[in-house]
């Protein structure tokens, strides 16, 4: 448990080190024992990220702030991580034996929150199978026809998968978009589901008949026809590659 904190904060800091590269600039523009940060001026809990110029990765450095206990640092090598508790002005120090350098970093009132960036993700080269569920009301006569959607490739697990769907004259239609995830992702990835239920569109229960199908994906329209009768519910479905209907007959 451990090393798996510890792998995901050297990873964040990683992030932070390389945003404020960015920012900044080339690192070279500054002198070897100078103490840069990625902001001097930050609100209450807003991450901030230091380097120490020249240092090398097996160097024994320290780092204290001034004054102590409204931080919480992340170090690793000759970078670091701090987070400030309260609002004031406070001086960060390293020290690696022969030197001492010190950066002033001033905290504002201001609480940060931070904003979640996400990014769209195509879903090209995946494959979707649509599970089908029927959903009968115990208390009314409401009974409908809905999938349980799952990608075959892996996305972040906290991501999600973006379609539309319609019912327009007993005619049923999903429309496969991307899927939408963590620019960040930390939680480790897999295979994500949606549930398609057309509850928006479709009558109130599901008569007998034989109603059009049509699921769109990167593009490819593929085409079937769901058959309802008094005791199940069955799919002419006949693809084997992009969108699979798994099982292709369920009970009423």
């Amino acid at each position: 448990m451990k090393n798996s904190i510890y792998g995901s904060l050297t990873f964040i800091l990683a992030l932070f080190v390389i945003s404020a590269c960015n920012k900044y600039g080339s690192l070279s523009d500054y002198k070897n024992g100078q103490l840069v940060a990625s902001s001097y001026k930050v609100k209450i809990n807003q991450p901030d990220s230091l380097i120490l110029i020249g240092a090398k990765a097996t160097d024994a450095i320290s780092w204290s702030v001034i004054p102590s206990g409204y931080d919480s640092v992340i170090t690793k090598n000759n970078t670091s991580l701090i987070f400030f508790k309260k609002s004031g002005k406070y001086q960060v120090r390293t020290n690696n034996g022969a030197t001492t350098a010190t950066a002033s970093i001033t905290v504002s009132d201001s609480i940060y929150y931070p904003t979640e960036q996400y990014t769209m993700v195509s879903l090209i080269g995946d494959e979707i199978t649509f599970v089908p569920h029927y959903y009968k009301s115990k208390t009314s006569d409401s009974a409908y026809l809905s999938f349980v959607v799952q990608t075959h490739n892996s996305y972040c697990s906290s991501g999600s998968l973006r379609f539309t769907d319609s019912v327009v004259n007993n005619t049923y239609g999903v429309h496969l978009l991307n899927a939408v995830q963590p620019t960040q992702c930390t939680l480790g990835t897999t295979p994500i589901t949606a549930i398609v239920n057309f509850t928006k569109n479709q009558s109130v229960s599901l008569a007998n008949g034989t109603f059009p199908l049509s699921v769109t994906l990167n593009g490819i329209t593929y085409t079937g026809s769901i058959v309802a009768t008094t005791t199940t519910i069955s799919f002419n479905w006949n693809y084997t590659a992009g969108v699979l209907i798994s099982p292709k007959q369920i009970n009423r």
